[in-house]
């Protein structure tokens, strides 16, 4: 009996020690090292090669690209297509626009404008525009007698305009009435020998002394210029 009871120990030791270890991973591959933060492997490719992971925001890790400069030109407002105001205050002169030297250019009316930083006088004619002289006198005289015309405001600009005439030589040329703060009267002062006379009274609206002015010619008008500031 007790040998009978041996050999049966002896079997059953045999049959345990021929069956293999359970392992706790259901049949992973518990030899391999587990993946380290940011590291993945293939799919189904243990012991596969590791592929950078994505960033955080799930998308390419790619350097982003510069940002690149506009190329539309800045903007062309601002003070240069406003008013520019003349500055100077001494005489001017130049020749005529478009007149027929064997005719007078005929003075047919006058107009007054105000703009932002200048009042405008234009003058308009028949024939082209003739050549002329602009200057601050202290008083408008006519030619030939000699006499004085009066004119409101603090300065007077006289004009004369070179082999021209006032569309009616035997009547007051009408000047109108409209004026401004810096034009204060117009005045005809007089027509003699193939010269017209003109004159503007000018008040400046800001500091002391004469308003800057300009003249410019252009086809059958002469146009006067006067800023509202004296002149710098």
């Amino acid at each position: 009996m007790k040998r009978r009871r041996s050999m049966t120990v002896i079997a059953l030791l045999s049959v345990l020690a021929a069956v293999p270890a359970c392992g706790g991973g259901g049949g992973g591959d518990a030899g391999s090292p587990a993946p380290t933060a940011g590291e993945s492997r293939s799919a189904g490719r243990p012991g596969g090669t590791a592929s950078p992971a994505p960033d955080a925001t799930g998308g390419s890790t790619a350097p982003a690209p510069s940002a690149s400069r506009s190329s539309a030109p800045p903007s062309e407002g601002g003070e240069g297509a406003a008013d520019d105001a003349p500055r100077s205050a001494s005489r001017k002169s130049g020749k005529g626009r478009g007149a027929d030297e064997t005719e007078l250019a005929v003075l047919t009316g006058v107009r007054v404008g105000a703009h932002g930083a200048y009042d405008r006088v234009v003058f308009d004619f028949r024939g082209g525009a003739p050549a002329y002289v602009a200057e601050y006198v202290a008083a408008l005289h006519q030619d030939g007698s000699g006499e004085e015309i009066p004119v409101e405001g603090e300065h007077r600009l006289m004009l004369v305009f070179s082999r021209a005439r006032p569309e009616d030589p035997q009547k007051e040329f009408d000047t109108g009435d409209t004026t401004t703060p810096t034009v204060r009267d117009l005045a005809f002062v007089s027509y003699f020998e193939g010269d017209v006379r003109f004159g503007i009274g000018v008040d400046a609206r800001r500091g002391d002394g004469r308003p800057g002015f300009r003249v410019t010619a252009v086809e059958n008008r002469i146009v006067v210029d006067i800023a509202h500031a004296a002149a710098g």
